[in-house]
């Protein structure tokens, strides 16, 4: 067992097919971030809440993170500054 393990549900659907509203994805944080998988990049806002977006990682450098998303395909930024965690995805529950 990972002590650090979570599940989060996932509610958009800038990631469908690969995660669909209501799918739940599994996510261990002790892993190394690899390239070409999915993560879960996490922060907290202004007012201390967590927050979370879920994307494919296709690389990073010192200052970002360069991930893709399927609903509308696109390949962008996430600024390491505003989204520090990165955490991989080991799996998911389908809700179907």
């Amino acid at each position: 067992a990972v002590d650090d393990a979570y599940a989060i549900l996932i509610v958009g659907e800038s990631m469908v097919p690969a995660f669909e509203p209501g799918d739940t994805a599994w996510v261990n944080p002790r892993l190394p971030r690899m390239r070409d998988s999915d993560a879960i990049f996490y922060a907290l806002d202004d007012n201390g809440n967590g927050k979370a977006t879920i994307k494919r990682l296709v690389s990073w450098s010192d200052t970002d993170w360069t991930v893709k998303q399927w609903n509308p395909t696109k390949s962008f930024r996430l600024s390491k500054s505003e989204w520090p965690k990165c955490h991989r995805v080991v799996g998911k529950f389908s809700r179907r």
